[in-house]
């Protein structure tokens, strides 16, 4: 359904927000109004990506110390600045898996312009692209269509030269990332409809490489 892998990071701003996007942006320091799934990689045999609901620490986890990240050899700043809190999707270990985080809303006048930002990290292996490590943000309407196919969905997997892209190269294996981006998706036409956004991260299918993200 929805497709996510390797390292990534992700951000949502929530300047426009109203009561019905609570915590969209973590500012309760806690998962509060968010679903957690985790699972393994499609690709790698062992199953579907997210099929167990439930927050993981360790596989979801709020950062509120403001840091830099290493394997971006410490260029990447997490939570973004001036931001309080971010969520990290998934972790540099490995074993093939996915997780995934989503965020439930109805629209009204004062959330119809909804703005996230995200910064990706992916380990570069250099497997087959469909093995590689993955990350993806979809954004679904009511009838779980993807709304606005240029700022409602996202989907990038590890290689080298990706446009927006930077590499580390401080481990065995170089790591390419993306610093925050953001991005806004109007939804003034779909007022009065219940939306889902969907953050999801896999670590490359053969079990070696990492995939994760940050999001506030």
């Amino acid at each position: 359904m929805m497709r996510i892998l390797l390292l990534v990071l992700l951000f949502f701003s929530g300047n426009v927000f109203g009561q019905n996007c609570i915590n969209s942006d973590f500012s309760l320091g806690d998962f509060t109004n968010w679903q957690g799934f985790t699972g393994m990689n499609p690709q790698s045999g062992e199953g579907p990506c997210c099929p167990y609901a439930g927050i993981v620490p360790g596989r979801h986890t709020i950062i509120s110390s403001s840091t830099t990240d290493p394997n971006t050899c410490n260029n990447l700043t997490v939570p973004p600045n001036g931001q309080p809190f971010c969520a990290r999707l998934g972790n540099d270990d490995i074993g093939a898996e996915a997780e995934q985080l989503i965020y439930t809303f109805s629209v009204d006048a004062t959330n119809s312009v909804f703005i996230y930002s995200y910064a990706v990290v992916l380990e570069d292996p250099g497997h087959s692209i469909t093995d590689q490590p993955f990350f993806s943000v979809i954004v679904y309407d009511s009838v779980n269509t993807v709304i606005d196919s240029t700022c409602g969905l996202y989907e990038v997997y590890s290689a080298s030269g990706i446009q927006g892209f930077q590499t580390c190269n401080a481990g065995y294996d170089p790591v390419v990332w993306k610093d925050w981006t953001t991005v806004g998706i109007d939804l003034s036409g779909h007022i009065g409809q219940t939306i889902n956004i969907v953050f999801t991260t896999f670590d490359c299918a053969l079990s070696g490489h990492y995939g994760y993200a940050y999001i506030t």
